[in-house]
């Protein structure tokens, strides 16, 4: 049996990265009649699960790339994030499952997978620092504009409205010459 896996509340931007412990044959016959959602729910022992967004494929899948650069191009996983984990991404074989935090909504719980998966690493998502250096232009300051400045509007007249009645006209006038014709 495995370790327990606690998950904390409000879990954003993490990838779990399991092995699957099964012959590659037995997945793909299981996948086969079971979906992949149903079947990720099945492998980590948790029915009530959102495994919508989990990932399960065959390692040779992604032949001259492997799973770490995979992930570090794939997610924007760091480098320095995979960092000693490289070589036992790369040398998986088999079938993996990927799951991501979105399918704990948010709620903090602990996983108890079974023999059939093996945990290789948790990866964090490249996220922005979300902090920028502050606008100085005189132009971004608040109300910096021209005061009192309004779109102009384009200007009305009866121009408009007599084209309309003209090409009216003209239609009416077709129909009838092709109704009397």
């Amino acid at each position: 049996m495995n370790t327990p896996i606690e998950i904390q509340k409000n879990e954003r931007g993490a990838i779990r990265v399991f092995a699957i412990n099964l012959a590659p044959a037995e997945v793909t016959e299981t996948l086969k009649t079971l979906p992949k959602p149903d079947f990720a729910r099945q492998l980590l022992g948790s029915p009530h699960l959102n495994t919508a967004s989990a990932e399960i494929f065959p390692v040779s899948d992604l032949t001259g790339m492997g799973l770490s650069a995979y992930l570090s191009e794939g997610y924007a996983v760091e480098e320095a994030e995979i960092g000693a984990d490289k070589s036992r991404l790369d040398a998986l074989e088999g079938y993996v499952l990927l799951l991501f935090s979105d399918s704990f909504e948010g709620l903090e719980m602990t996983l108890t997978p079974g023999a059939e998966l093996t945990l290789i690493g948790i990866y964090a998502e490249y996220a922005p620092s979300g902090t920028a250096p502050p606008i100085t232009t005189e132009s971004a300051r608040p109300y910096s504009g021209t005061p009192g400045m309004t779109p102009p509007t384009p200007p009305r007249g009866p121009a408009g409205s007599a084209l309309i009645v003209i090409a009216l006209a003209v239609l009416l006038g077709l129909g009838l010459w092709w109704l009397f014709k």
